[in-house]
Order: C-alpha cells, then sequence, then structure tokens
C-alpha cells in the first residue's frame, strides 16, 4: 500500500540554520549564538562473547556513552569557559545541563534534546588563535546522563507509516 506521497517533501527537511544549543544557568536557558556547529554522539561499548562449542562470536552491550562538542567563537568566557576554570581555580569541576533545540523551517514541529549532567571532558581550546581568521575554541563535554526528548519532531506526511 502507497502512503501519501510517493516522493519526499524537502520542505521539511532541517539544516544547521535551524538548529541552537542553550546552557542552563541558575534555571534559565541562555542560547549560545556564539555556537556555531555542535555535535552529540553516542557509543555504545560491547565485548565480544564465543560461548563453548558455538562459532559465532557475539556481541554483547556493555555500556553506553555521550559526547557532546562545540565550536565556539569568542564572543564571552560567562557561559562556559570562566565557570570552567573558575571551578577548576576552587578544586572541582562544574557540571553543565545543555538543550539542543532543532525547528523545522515552516515552524511546525521542533525537537529539543536535554543533555544534562554535562562535565568538562578532553581538550579545551581556551585561546587559538590565527591571523586572518575567527577566534573560535574547542568545547568538549561528556554527559552523565541519557539524552531526554523534550519534544520529538514529527513528519507532516506520514509517507506509508502508521503505528
Amino acid at each position: 500500500m502507497r502512503g501519501q506521497r510517493d516522493y519526499l517533501d524537502v520542505s521539511e527537511l532541517c539544516t544547521g540554520k535551524d538548529g541552537r544549543l542553550y546552557v542552563e544557568v541558575d534555571g534559565k536557558n541562555y542560547f549560545l549564538a556564539e555556537i556555531n556547529e555542535f555535535n552529540v554522539k553516542m557509543t555504545v561499548n560491547t565485548t565480544k562473547y564465543q560461548g563453548a562449542g558455538s562459532m559465532v562470536n557475539g556481541t554483547v552491550p556493555t555500556g553506553v556513552e555521550y559526547e557532546l562538542t562545540a565550536t565556539e567563537a569568542l564572543i564571552r568566557d560567562d557561559l562556559t569557559m570562566n565557570p570552567i576554570v573558575e571551578a577548576i581555580s576552587q578544586g572541582y569541576f562544574p557540571v553543565f545541563n545543555f538543550q539542543g533545540v532543532v525547528m523545522k523551517p515552516n515552524g511546525r514541529s521542533s525537537q529539543k534534546v536535554a543533555f544534562n549532567n554535562a562535565i568538562p571532558s578532553g581538550d579545551f581550546d581556551i585561546m587559538k588563535v590565527q591571523p586572518g581568521e575567527v577566534i573560535t575554541r574547542q568545547l568538549t563535554f561528556a554527559l552523565n546522563s541519557i539524552p531526554k526528548y523534550i519534544a520529538q519532531m514529527a513528519a507532516t506526511n506520514n509517507y506509508g507509516y502508521s503505528k
């Protein structure tokens, strides 16, 4: 049985301009307009197991890791870098809560995902200067919570899928 449409409605496609990243400070979300690209990656950890008498090496999931990376243009320090450096100078690491939002170009649907309990991880560019280039820095956070969907994006057309 064919769906309502036999082609993809490209007006529903989202591009990078449709995404935003927010950081929570004192219970309020602030739009990080200075971040022009971010990525949240899930890595599933596994181990191999081969039972006695079996030719098959099975894969057993053992855990999952989440990582948020972002590239930030140097406009301000008050929401990310200063809290990190200040906390480290006091002997601890700060914990951040982020929210990623993607809004469809037609405004009819959005995806909102909470990325909570994020701690600084890996390399951070505190200052990276190159003549003729916008000053940017790389940020990396390990997420110590499973991302939570606050709003799920929906297609206007079901393309033949129904529950």
